[in-house]
């Protein structure tokens, strides 16, 4: 009797250090560039990184912005990131990677989860950072350009002018010979232009369960809602008819990606299972688990049209 009474202490003592240390996010570039991770307005971490983990999320969304240190690489937003299992709600450890999509643009994409019990244990190649609930400094970068010309002559006509230019990255001196220049003076010019990214520092402490456009972090279908939507779909008699019936489904309600992949399994024709994919992309809760969506398909070609036509 000790020991089951030991063993129940020890399970409720992980559950419990499980649900305080929260969920990891590990955010990496593919092409090694330098960005800033903004969760609910608060930027997480203080100096641009191409990979960070943010440790201790204990909400199972959150409003996501990526900044990078370059501004010509813009700016890629995501309201509603999952961390945690849709279905158990258990914490996990969610990577993402960020990468060129097909316009050359960047784009987050899910790319693997582990529970938070198997996630891996500290690296020094990858900065761990706490959930920061505290605003840091404005994201600055400056850009000075200065010009110098000195012109510097001995009295007898024969004079040296000199010009230097520097530009961050560029660096130039040129030297002209002046025979009429007598002249002692110095010019210096310098410009410098500031460019300042703001950030939203109003903590979110929840995420709505609706949205107003899209499905993305809504309700899913409840499951008896589901299930008679499967059985009316199922009483069609041919793919087409199906097809119809699954599209007015879509387009009145919200659906997780099991329940748009059991959806498909209800097809015969993989073209039919194809389009309610790329359909359904636009009504999912958790279009980050959208990947269960590729066991549905027969041939590899299918995959990789859904992933172009949603990227």
């Amino acid at each position: 009797m000790k020991k089951i009474y030991s063993l129940l202490a020890f399970a409720v003592l992980s559950l419990a250090s499980m649900a305080q240390n929260g969920s990891n996010l590990i955010i990496f570039s593919e092409d090694g560039l330098k960005f800033y991770v903004v969760l609910n307005g608060i930027r997480q971490n203080e100096i641009a990184l191409t990979n960070v983990k943010v440790t201790g999320l204990t909400q199972p969304y959150y409003s996501t912005k990526i900044i990078f240190e370059d501004p010509k690489q813009g700016t890629i937003e995501k309201k509603y990131l999952n961390v945690t299992d849709v279905e158990s709600k258990e914490p996990l450890e969610v990577t993402y990677k960020i990468k060129k999509n097909n316009k050359l643009e960047n784009v987050m994409r899910y790319f693997s989860q582990v529970p938070i019990a198997q996630a891996s244990p500290a690296s020094a190649a990858v900065p761990e950072v706490h959930y920061n609930t505290e605003p840091l400094p404005e994201i600055q970068s400056t850009i000075t350009t200065q010009q110098t010309t000195t012109t510097s002559g001995n009295g007898t006509g024969n004079g040296n002018i000199s010009i230097g230019i520097n530009i961050p990255g560029v660096n130039m001196n040129v030297n002209l010979n002046d025979p009429n220049q007598v002249n002692h003076s110095t010019t210096t010019t310098s410009t410098s232009y500031q460019t300042t990214t703001t950030q939203n520092n109003t903590s979110t402490s929840s995420v709505p369960a609706t949205r107003s456009t899209g499905c993305e972090g809504a309700v899913a279908m409840s499951s008896s809602s589901f299930s008679s939507a499967k059985q009316t779909i199922s009483k069609q008699s041919f793919d087409d008819t199906k097809l119809t019936t699954a599209k007015q489904i879509l387009k009145s309600n919200c659906l997780s990606a099991a329940q748009i992949k059991d959806i498909m399994l209800l097809f015969s024709f993989e073209a039919n299972r194809l389009e309610l994919a790329k359909i359904g992309y636009k009504r999912c809760v958790d279009t980050n688990n959208y990947f269960l969506l590729n066991d549905a398909f027969s041939f590899e070609s299918s995959v990789e049209e859904l992933n172009k036509s949603i990227e």
